[in-house]
């Protein structure tokens, strides 16, 4: 079984294959893309198209957001973590994805956000990121022995760099951070009983979008602290999204493991609403994507009918997963299933 690690926990080995098998996948050509494109930017353009899917049975012009904004985030972002280690694997053998414990903010600062790992943090408007292999160009005498020969540096491609350049840039606009760890704590333990409605619901809200009289220093927070690329639809352009990410699923994993806990006997599928359920904030059933039975675009198998509303130049980026089985929300809920633990921070 992989083990994802306590990014500050990694060994000086550990974050280098990391950071080779990144910068490999990203130099990597994409099958049929266009000219520049590497295989990591069809993940990139994969988390921008998901936001604007066209679904069998919807009204015409109608998209729905297969990841954001709803109770399949959590399942969707899932199995888009696995697929995208499963890539970096292939690249370096044994590597798998560290995660980002934002409760740790001094290690975070002394340990992740440095020139021998992720590049340094930025504060203001957003500009390139300015130390370590992330930029773009990399001078070759800063160049590792492992760096792919003929690659430049990291860039952003240009039809994914949302108006942030085609270097890697980063800029916090004051967005208050970290959560503290009892604040890590409560949301692993929240659990909010209402007659008829699912907890995971509540939980999924303040996880994703964060709240007030909880904690609002979540996944969306995360994202416009380290600002730039990463602030918007193609937010994966900055590897930091992967090791945030993994700590979204950590939190959740934790979630189900506490619930599975207190509620003998029960399954993964009990600690997940029912697709006949009414979401308390909408009034109707999930979208599409979002309900247990569900297929999560793009691992939708053979289906027709799906499509999504966005350039066509970055629809040719877009990974093929047509030849694949599809793949549901509820094969997303069991951990162990899909062959991979978080190791608890500190080991």
């Amino acid at each position: 079984m992989d083990t994802r690690k306590s990014a500050a926990d990694l060994t000086p080995a550990e974050r280098d294959a990391f950071l080779e098998a990144v910068v490999r996948l990203k130099h990597r050509p994409a099958p049929g893309g266009p000219a520049g494109a590497g295989v990591y930017d069809q993940f990139v353009a994969l988390h921008g198209a998901v936001m604007a899917v066209t679904a069998p049975g919807l009204p015409p012009g109608e998209t729905v957001n297969f990841a954001h904004w709803d109770i399949g985030f959590c399942a969707w972002h899932r199995k888009y973590l696995i697929e995208f280690e499963k890539a970096l694997q292939a690249e370096v053998a044994g590597v798998t994805l560290p995660y980002w414990d934002w409760s740790r903010h001094t290690d975070a600062v002394n340990k992740l956000f440095r020139a021998d790992f992720l590049g340094s943090l930025r504060a203001g408007s957003p500009g390139p990121v300015t130390d370590g292999v992330l930029r773009d160009p990399l001078p070759p005498a800063e160049r590792p022995a492992w760096w792919p020969a003929g690659a430049e540096g990291f860039p952003v491609h240009p039809l994914l760099e949302e108006g942030f350049g085609t270097s890697l840039a980063r800029g916090s606009v004051g967005v208050g951070w970290p959560p503290t760890a009892a604040q890590t704590t409560r949301l692993e333990e929240l659990v909010i009983q209402q007659p008829g409605v699912h907890p995971l619901w509540y939980f999924w809200l303040v996880l994703e979008q964060g709240h007030d009289q909880i904690t609002a220093r979540t996944h969306n927070r995360g994202h416009n602290f380290i600002g730039g690329h990463m602030s918007g639809a193609f937010s994966p352009n900055d590897p930091v999204f992967w090791l945030h990410h993994a700590n979204v699923d950590r939190l959740w994993a934790n979630w189900q493991k506490r619930r599975q806990a207190a509620v003998p006997g029960s399954t993964h599928e009990d600690h997940y609403p029912p697709g006949s359920q009414l979401s308390p904030f909408t009034g109707s059933q999930a979208p599409p994507g979002h309900r247990p039975d569900d297929a999560m675009w793009p691992w939708v198998g053979g289906a027709t009918g799906f499509g999504v509303s966005v350039d066509s130049a970055v629809r040719q980026l877009l990974p093929d997963y047509s030849g694949t089985p599809a793949v549901t929300v509820k094969e997303m809920l069991d951990l162990n299933a899909l062959g991979y633990r978080y190791a608890p921070p500190g080991t």
